[in-house]
């Protein structure tokens, strides 16, 4: 090889890295600057209400300053070509989610559905990456927030998404026990599912047996079921929203994120 095709090889390497570089930056300059002043709810998209920012801003500064774990929820129209978990780990580095000791925060960034497809995805900090594993995050996304994103309730995925992860980054409920909650509301459908067939078979052929006539031993109130059978939805956990006045949020602590987390799309 002569020297003219050792430099053109040279030169065309150092053309790639200097653009790999020049997009690197770019996407890091997408990422938002820390919020003045700090929240911890930051809803650059405009999919929630003054009132429903509050609540949530109201009832994640009261969870920080009980526990010292930060969760910070950020929406943005557009990720600007980054990647939903790009974008959420860069945010959590950048803005220092999370206690710098305990490196205990979470981001939730939610990219509501527009010209582009919807995105959600949970970023846990290294110290809670224990308790808030990929798989579990995966199924908080799967499960709480995008049936509820689906019919743009963005406000209602998002609250319930909390219900589950508050209580589980503070050590008042656990991964194994959200499984099994999710598992026996499963068998719960099941069961409703059944009980109503069986009613509706008995309907039909108690009307044959009478010649079509309503025996009306239902009585008066029709069949109630579903809050027998459901209860309220596992008792233990609860989204802690409903107050205010808790004061203005202190800030970021310098957590740091690498890697844990999961998201989803619809």
């Amino acid at each position: 090889m002569n020297k003219a095709m050792k430099y053109l090889i040279a030169t065309k390497r150092t053309l790639a890295a200097v653009v790999l570089v020049i997009a690197a930056a770019a996407a890091v300059a997408q990422v938002p600057d820390v919020p003045n002043p700090p929240r911890l709810v930051n809803d650059f998209a405009g999919i929630f209400t003054p009132q429903q920012v509050q609540e949530m801003e109201d009832s994640l500064v009261l969870f920080a300053r009980k526990t010292s774990n930060q969760i910070s929820v950020v929406t943005m129209a557009d990720l600007g070509g980054m990647e939903p978990a790009q974008m959420a780990y860069e945010i959590g580095e950048k803005w220092g989610v999370g206690g710098k000791e305990y490196r205990n925060g979470v981001v939730i960034l939610v990219k509501p559905k527009n010209d582009t497809r919807g995105q959600v995805f949970i970023a846990t900090g290294y110290g809670l990456e224990g308790a808030l594993p990929d798989a579990t995050c995966k199924k908080i996304v799967e499960r709480c927030m995008i049936p509820h994103f689906k019919n743009d309730d963005y406000y209602g995925g998002v609250v319930e998404a909390l219900s589950v992860i508050k209580p589980i980054a503070a050590g008042e409920y656990s991964k194994e026990q959200f499984d099994e909650d999710n598992d026996l509301d499963g068998i719960f459908v099941l069961i409703f599912l059944i009980i109503i067939g069986i009613i509706i078979a008995g309907a039909i052929f108690g009307d044959k047996n009478n010649g079509g006539k309503n025996s009306g031993t239902m009585g008066s109130g029709g069949v109630f079921l579903g809050p027998t059978i459901f209860g309220s939805g596992g008792g233990s956990r609860s989204s802690g929203f409903g107050g205010g006045g808790f004061g203005g949020f202190g800030g970021f602590g310098g957590g740091s994120f690498g890697g844990g987390g999961a998201g989803g799309s619809w």
